[in-house]
């Protein structure tokens, strides 16, 4: 067996394992060293294999941490919000209600509106808390009335609250960075000085008034930013 063919082998055994479930999303995969061990084959072997499950988008690898199975490619920014997203994906994560809350206008908002409701969630893959959000959405009088007659979110979910308060985002930015979570640590089970990744997202309508503000802590082990430019470019969000 040549080591062109041996290459194509394993790629196809691990393709193969990521098709059929065995290999599910967000697992890791193992080392390099025990992938060579248990193959038979070389490293080099390895990693070419690798590299065309990574162009492939089977697997993505992380710095310092090695090789995951990919989410399939899935935005968990579409209009059916994360749970479906993530369903699609092979990979369910849960959703759960933290608070939901009446608060004065957030210091990094600007603008006429000066209630609005904070709504604080945890999501978790394989009962693993892996973000932290905080949406605030302009407290409006139809979405104070949609609130109050569901005593909460339709259905637990922003997107449907939005949808029936006529809150429709048509444009938006997201700004990402770094940052430790402080207070927020223990409903992530992880210490203050932890470091997550923040994005912080802003939604218009298409009159340019803000529709929702979303904060997100976002465990880097489980996520990436991933931006594609071009004719048919987009973003992959963080839900």
């Amino acid at each position: 067996m040549t080591a062109y063919t041996r290459t194509e082998h394993l790629r196809h055994e691990l393709a193969e394992q990521i098709r059929n479930g065995t290999l599910k999303p967000g697992e890791r995969i193992m080392s390099e060293t025990r992938l060579a061990e248990e193959y038979q084959v070389s490293r080099g072997t390895v990693r070419r294999a690798l590299e065309q499950l990574k162009k492939a988008e089977l697997i993505e690898t992380r710095m310092g941490s090695g090789s995951y199975v990919a989410f399939n490619g899935g935005d968990m920014s579409g209009p059916d919000g994360w749970t479906s997203a993530s369903l699609r994906s092979g990979a369910p994560t849960t959703t759960e209600l933290l608070s939901i809350a009446l608060v004065g206008r957030p210091l990094a908002l600007e603008g006429e509106c000066e209630r609005f409701y904070e709504i604080a969630r945890r999501r978790l893959f394989r009962s693993t808390p892996v973000s932290y959000e905080v949406s605030y959405l302009p407290a409006i009088p139809a979405l104070r009335e949609v609130i109050e007659r569901m005593e909460g979110l339709v259905d637990g979910s922003i997107s449907k609250t939005m949808k029936q308060a006529g809150l429709q985002a048509a444009s938006g930015y997201m700004d990402v960075s770094a940052d430790r979570l402080g207070p927020i640590a223990q409903a992530l089970e992880k210490t203050p000085e932890t470091v997550f990744l923040l994005s912080e997202r802003h939604n218009f309508s298409d009159d340019g008034t803000l529709v929702e503000y979303v904060r997100s802590f976002l465990d880097p082990s489980h996520f990436t930013l991933h931006v594609t430019a071009g004719e048919n470019g987009g973003n992959h969000g963080d839900r």
